[in-house]
């Protein structure tokens, strides 16, 4: 009697067992396994290149010498302003990134975690420049599509490194659109823009919102002039709306065989 209960106790273990074996599994085939490890290479880039900081220097001493020529245009009337993007302009948020990797953070979810912290630095030479034109007497705004929730630990981040002008009139965040252009006309009805810094070309204009990856490259090629003088542009290799478009010529690939797709071998 006690063989056959211990014997009946064994085959309901193994019943158990098995069964909650086969729910991790349909579970799993159901939840897919998140692998960013094809941002390693952009993000390390961005933390570790010295390359990658000289070019945040360039592009700031270039802006500083662009809006240096405008204010000495006497010709030129107009209260001045210049206009900048917040992520990967002027505050680094590569940490949220990295953790993309380490610790398979999402988007949104991890990426509010990160800006409540307010712990993002000041991205090289992004506060100097931004003061050089504060002190010269030039608006500085703010236009940026992080949320109107994050507005107050915004601005706690930008007044921590530093940045002049972090207040609600000159952080302008985004409510019902992502394009930036509304919120530049709005911005021109009062100044004139010397010059935009931002590393999407959204930033820039309009002609970049929402389109292809052609359009982006044709785009680029007719605004050339600009870029350099009107146009400042920080890099950034790890997302953007380059991502997007790249990922909307063949939706019925993967992106795993997009990226690898679109890459030009010899």
């Amino acid at each position: 009697m006690r063989i056959q209960k211990k014997s009946f106790l064994l085959i309901l273990i193994v019943v158990l067992f098995l069964s909650n074996a086969n729910k991790s599994i349909a579970q799993s085939a159901k939840t897919p396994i998140i692998n960013n490890d094809h941002l390693t290479m952009a993000v390390l880039y961005q933390q570790r290149a010295a390359e990658c900081k000289a070019l945040y220097y360039q592009a700031f001493n270039l802006a500083q010498m662009m809006l240096d020529k405008d204010l000495a245009n006497k010709k030129l009337k107009g209260k001045r302003a210049v206009v900048v993007d917040i992520d990967e302009t002027v505050l680094d948020n590569s940490p949220f990134e990295a953790k993309m990797i380490t610790q398979n953070a999402k988007y949104p979810d991890d990426w509010y975690v990160w800006t409540s912290l307010a712990k993002a630095k000041a991205l090289p030479g992004a506060a100097e420049f931004l003061n050089y034109a504060a002190n010269k007497g030039v608006a500085v705004f703010y236009v940026t599509n992080r949320t109107e929730k994050e507005m107050a630990i915004t601005l706690k981040n930008l007044k921590e490194q530093n940045f002049p002008m972090a207040d609600t009139l000159h952080l302008i965040p985004k409510k019902n659109e992502s394009s930036k252009e509304n919120r530049r006309l709005k911005i021109m009805e009062k100044y004139r823009i010397v010059l935009l810094a931002g590393d999407n070309l959204t930033d820039f204009s309009a002609v970049f919102d929402k389109t292809s990856l052609e359009t982006r490259d044709a785009k680029t090629t007719e605004l050339r002039s600009e870029f350099g003088k009107r146009f400042i542009v920080l890099p950034n290799a790890m997302y953007g709306d380059w991502e997007g478009a790249m990922y909307k010529t063949d939706t019925s690939r993967t992106k795993p065989e997009l990226r690898k797709s679109l890459l030009k071998d010899f």
